[in-house]
């Protein structure tokens, strides 16, 4: 059965298609973010700053960018199956050999190929949804894959904080691994041959993605990327640390990481059902304010550990249930033929804010900065983000 001519009904075909999806992007937050549960033990271990770390946290994201930018768009001509199954295999090579590295030299530079990975599935899953849905559920289908990344970032931070201390950090790589190895059969078992049946034949250059009316959504759309990915990814690289800040021993601040995940699920699923009934600009635009908010009360108010908790889940609602409604609003702004160029180009441009974010956190924390002024840092860039959202004018 062809996937190619959503109506507006979903189809079994497309629901499993959707749920495969969420699946790999829960691969990608577990491959991702579990080096932001395991960090405090390498830096222990290997006797390293925080400074050197975020290196290593920022070369996975640069990886993110090379994937966004150089490969994502080789989606539109060779075929989205065929390159989410080489991305994801890639994954899981890596992950592997990430768990044999013996300092931060090597664990940057195998992370960056990780982060290749990860780059390429984003942009082509998004693709992929937004291909398959009916319409009129474009930007649930969009927006719900995000919530994956999430979840997978949950689980795995609540099974390295019961792990770690048993089988150490080398385990929880290699088991990492072995989820994103198993993925790849599933897509080359699930993912249907006629997905790209006519896509190929129109794929057209990035010129189309930047050229004529689209030209300025497509800035708004970048700048939007660069400045949210600036905060999310200076959170979900320190949250760890940033919990053990706020005054919490290592094992809690792993489940405070944990809890920021489910409150980013709760928020992306939320907003996704919102989305199909509510201009996702107006989402994303609000959440992000509100998200600076909740920036500056983490940091400037001393908590309990459930105040710790509780603003942790908050923070993952509105900083992830915001930024990832960029998701759907870019899938709205670039048609089918130039889908996974455009998006893999929002998201993968975006990656400067996401490598320069942990880097500026973890500048700022070596620094010793109050909590509250490192959190404050990034309320600029977050409001920059809810302006550029609510500008964009879609198209597609």
């Amino acid at each position: 059965m062809s996937v190619s001519a959503p109506d507006a009904r979903w189809s079994r075909q497309a629901m499993a298609i959707v749920a495969l999806c969420f699946a790999l992007n829960m691969a990608d937050g577990m491959d991702l973010l579990v080096l932001s549960f395991i960090a405090p033990t390498l830096q222990t271990q290997w006797s390293v700053s925080a400074t050197q770390m975020a290196m290593v946290f920022s070369s996975g994201l640069a990886g993110m960018a090379a994937g966004g930018l150089a490969l994502a768009p080789l989606a539109d001509r060779i075929g989205r199956r065929r390159m989410v199954a080489l991305a994801m295999g890639l994954m899981a090579a890596a992950m592997a050999l990430s768990s044999m590295t013996r300092s931060v030299g090597e664990l940057a530079a195998v992370r960056f190929f990780v982060g290749v990975g990860i780059g390429t599935v984003l942009a082509c899953i998004a693709s992929i949804a937004a291909r398959v849905a009916p319409m009129r559920h474009r930007n649930f289908a969009v927006g719900v894959l995000q919530a994956g990344y999430p979840i997978g970032a949950m689980l795995t931070g609540f099974a390295t904080a019961w792990a770690l201390p048993l089988f150490g950090w080398q385990a929880i790589l290699m088991a990492t691994a072995g989820v994103s190895g198993a993925l790849v059969l599933a897509v080359v078992m699930l993912l249907p041959a006629d997905l790209d049946a006519d896509i190929r034949a129109h794929a057209a250059p990035l010129r189309e993605v930047i050229a004529g009316p689209r030209r300025a959504n497509t800035i708004r759309l970048w700048v939007a990327a660069i400045c949210g990915f600036m905060a999310l990814y200076f959170i979900t690289s320190w949250i760890t640390k940033l919990a053990i800040e706020a005054g919490l021993p290592q094992t809690q601040a792993i489940i405070a990481s944990a809890i920021y995940n489910f409150g980013a699920f709760a928020g992306t699923l939320g907003m996704s059902i919102l989305g199909n009934r509510t201009d996702v600009r107006r989402l994303a635009s609000v959440l992000l304010i509100a998200t600076s908010g909740v920036f500056l009360f983490f940091g400037g108010v001393a908590m309990p550990l459930w105040g710790v908790l509780a603003t942790a889940f908050v923070m993952g609602v509105t900083l992830q249930g915001g930024f990832n409604m960029l998701y759907p609003l870019a899938a709205q702004v670039y048609p089918d033929a130039v889908r996974a160029t455009g998006i893999g180009w929002v998201f993968g441009i975006g990656r400067i804010g996401a490598f320069t974010g942990p880097l500026l956190g973890g500048w700022a924390l070596g620094m010793h900065w109050p909590l509250v002024a490192v959190f404050g840092l990034f309320c600029a860039p977050l409001l920059i983000a809810a302006m550029a959202a609510a500008l964009v004018r879609p198209q597609a």
